[in-house]
């Protein structure tokens, strides 16, 4: 009976829930968006019922589908403030233990900027293919530890904390409704580099990963500079299925295809052409498809929407969409994400023992201690160059006009010193002039 209790306290209904506040359309079953009274924009009291008489991107999520879904709060970070909240979506059929999938959604939802069931979550929900899946989507929030900064001090997923809560979250489900064999992970933009970087680390126990219009930012040295990637993790990329969505034009968040054709450079691809359905029914989108598959090893393959992207006239004023290639992916299923993840499984003996929950992670400890040594660098620095330029104050009055622009220059020049000495972080992980060959050994 306690442990039901604390079961209790630890989940709540995602429509009742105040974490992501829910009501209905005026004029329709849905869920309005955040702060309006409506699904959408087009949605209205004439047209409500009917398929046309909503946007494109209309969440379409109902209260009974919201009803049935509840949050779970997950301790997930032994130096974390808040606890992590992760929405669980139950599979809507199918019997027994069932796949999983675990979602992570972009930056525009970090911190609740911006509506977390639009834009993300419910376009995986309207995929009828998925429906057989348990789906789990956590709340993005920097206090709770399934986030970190990167080397730019940007927030990121953390791969150590999603998997905390991941593991603890399948311990809660238990055996008879999780299947450890079919563990699967996708994202988008910001989520896209946060599977990148689970893979890095948990791949072994995933049975397949779709990153969509994201990049992998190689974090804690896995692919050093002027180097191959780390033995370890070429290993384990080699034994993990994947599929990798972009618009080819897509700058937005980096496009991942040099690195997927460096890590499948050798090997045998094939490729095909698709035309697929757009946001809008009579509108499609041409999609280039590369595939790879090393001997011994899982495939990896490469889907390049030809953009920018006109299959929603919204975008026409814009002149089309370079990045969101998740809102065509996640709802549709001819795009094969259902299918591409049902045909992966893990044998049993590489399973995650789900009746164990990871570890703590201890990431925002090390986190807190690296951003005051980062302060006190910047004090002492500071402090620093004030002692240079008082003796340089106390002759400015002193100083002609010649004498103190060559001063100011001489300064200038100074700091561009400084900083062309830095390594911008969107600078090339590795050298571009290294051949192949040297580094064949270390391909996967």
């Amino acid at each position: 009976h306690a442990f039901s209790r604390f079961r209790r306290a630890a989940m709540s209904c995602a429509w009742e829930s105040e974490l992501v506040p829910c009501k209905r359309c005026v004029h329709c079953c849905f869920r309005a968006e955040r702060n309006k009274d409506t699904c959408c924009g087009k949605c209205s009291p004439d047209n409500a019922c009917e398929l046309e008489g909503h946007e494109a991107h209309c969440s379409r999520l109902t209260e009974q589908a919201l009803r049935s879904s509840y949050w779970e709060k997950v301790r997930c970070d032994s130096a974390a403030e808040q606890e992590a909240d992760c929405l669980v979506v139950p599979n809507r059929a199918g019997e027994g233990p069932r796949p999983v999938i675990l979602f992570l959604t972009g930056n525009g939802h970090v911190d609740d900027r911006q509506d977390f069931f639009g834009g993300g979550i419910d376009q995986l929900m309207r995929n009828n293919e998925l429906k057989s899946y348990i789906l789990l989507a956590p709340k993005p929030l920097s206090k709770t530890g399934v986030l970190r900064y990167n080397d730019q001090w940007r927030w990121n997923w953390c791969e150590d904390g999603l998997w905390a809560m991941l593991t603890e979250i399948l311990r809660r489900l238990g055996p008879s409704k999780v299947d450890p064999s079919q563990l699967y992970a996708t994202g988008l933009s910001l989520g896209a580099a946060g599977v990148w970087h689970l893979a890095l680390k948990y791949g072994q126990y995933l049975a397949g990963v779709a990153p969509i219009s994201g990049v992998c930012q190689w974090p804690y040295e896995s692919w050093p500079r002027r180097s191959g990637p780390k033995r370890e993790v070429l290993e384990r990329l080699s034994e993990l299925p994947m599929r990798a969505y972009q618009i080819d034009v897509d700058r937005y968040s980096g496009t991942p295809t040099h690195d997927i054709e460096w890590l499948c450079y050798g090997l045998q691809e094939v490729k095909e052409e698709l035309n697929l359905r757009g946001m809008e029914l009579d509108r499609r989108v041409d999609v280039a498809v590369r595939r790879w598959c090393r001997e011994g090893g899982k495939p990896w393959e490469l889907w390049e929407a030809k953009g920018p992207l006109k299959d929603w006239a919204y975008y026409d004023q814009w002149g089309g969409d370079k990045h969101c290639l998740w809102n065509r992916v996640y709802p549709w299923p001819e795009w094969g994400l259902a299918s591409f993840f049902a045909a992966h499984r893990l044998p049993q003996e590489k399973c995650w023992d789900i009746a164990v929950a990871s570890p703590l992670s201890d990431v925002l400890a090390q986190q807190k201690k690296d951003e005051e040594a980062y302060y006190l660098q910047k004090a002492e620095e500071e402090a620093k160059a004030m002692d240079v330029d008082a003796p340089m104050e106390a002759t400015v009055g002193k100083m002609s006009a010649g004498d103190m622009e060559v001063m100011q220059e001489q300064k200038r020049l100074r700091q561009d010193d400084t900083e062309m000495h830095a390594v911008p972080w969107g600078e090339s992980l590795r050298n571009p002039q290294l051949p192949f060959a040297a580094l064949a050994s270390l391909q996967i």
